[in-house]
This record gives structure tokens, C-alpha cells and sequence, in this order.
């Protein structure tokens, strides 16, 4: 029988998160380690907009929601989920503000530590930004796809 501790299942998670997917069960277990967890109630700030931190979040449990500046609900989003892949990328500030719907349990990975792997070993680092760049960019076209749909001219049918 094996007993789950907390660093076996966090690997388990992120083991099937589209960032690490294609990495060894070791490579993810070591990426794992490097990470602390925490704890949000409702309401808290996981991440505040404009400040400078590229830490990379995994929500474990619970649901997370992004604001816009205006405080409007851009998405919602639970478990499996990562906050602040964009920051990994560019090392920007954080380009929305995200906070905890009812409790939240977060693992957070320091980037300079995740850097550090991918430093050491290209192949990692490689899988890791190629993955990234797949989601953004698949983000990208369902951005513009919505965009040209809600520009796109409405016609009147005729009776």
C-alpha cells in the first residue's frame, strides 16, 4: 500500500500539467521538491497585478478567479490550473490580479529555482518554454478568433 505524502502528490499533479508534460517522472519529482504550499481563504490575493514576481503557481485545491484592473472576472479557474506562466516567460510584472474563491491550497515554485533546473539541463528547459509557448499561443488564437467574432458585421435576415 502506498501512503501519499504531500511532495507524491504534488508530483502526481504536475506531472500532468501541460507545462512539464514530456519530462521524467524524476525530472518532475525534483521540480516538485522545489516547491513550498500555501493556503488562501476567500477573498485573498494570490497574486496582485503589476508586482514584480515570476514565481509559478499550481492551484492544488480550490478555485481561483482573474481580475481585470477594472475588477472585471476575466476567468475562472480550479484545480491543475498555473498562475503566472506569462511572468516565467518575460520576467514582467504580474499582468492581472488573482484571487482565491473559497480556500485555496497553492503550490508556489520559485522561479529562480525552476531557472536553475532548466539552466543545468537544456533538454528540461526546452520541453518546459516549448510547452508554454504551445498555450500561449493557443490562447492567442482563441483571443483573436473571439475578437473577430464579436467584430465580425451582424446581417439582418430577410422576411
Amino acid at each position: 500500500m502506498t501512503i501519499l505524502t504531500p511532495e507524491l502528490d504534488l508530483a502526481r499533479t504536475l506531472r500532468y500539467n501541460y507545462i512539464f508534460r514530456g519530462l521524467s517522472r524524476d525530472v518532475v519529482a525534483g521540480i516538485a521538491a522545489l516547491a513550498d504550499t500555501r493556503h488562501y481563504r476567500g477573498g485573498d490575493v494570490i497574486v496582485r497585478q503589476y508586482e514584480h514576481n515570476s514565481d509559478l503557481i499550481i492551484i492544488l485545491d480550490g478555485s481561483a478567479r482573474i481580475k481585470s484592473v477594472d475588477e472585471e472576472t476575466i476567468a475562472e479557474f480550479g484545480p491543475g490550473s498555473v498562475v503566472g506562466e506569462i511572468a516565467l516567460v518575460d520576467d514582467e510584472p504580474r499582468s492581472a490580479t488573482v484571487t482565491a474563491v473559497g480556500d485555496v491550497t497553492a503550490a508556489i515554485i520559485p522561479s529562480k529555482s525552476l531557472h536553475a533546473v532548466m539552466d543545468m539541463d537544456p533538454e528540461v528547459g526546452k520541453v518546459i518554454m516549448t510547452n508554454l509557448a504551445r498555450v500561449l499561443c493557443r490562447r492567442m488564437r482563441s483571443m483573436n478568433a473571439h475578437q473577430q467574432e464579436s467584430h465580425a458585421p451582424r446581417h439582418k435576415h430577410a422576411r
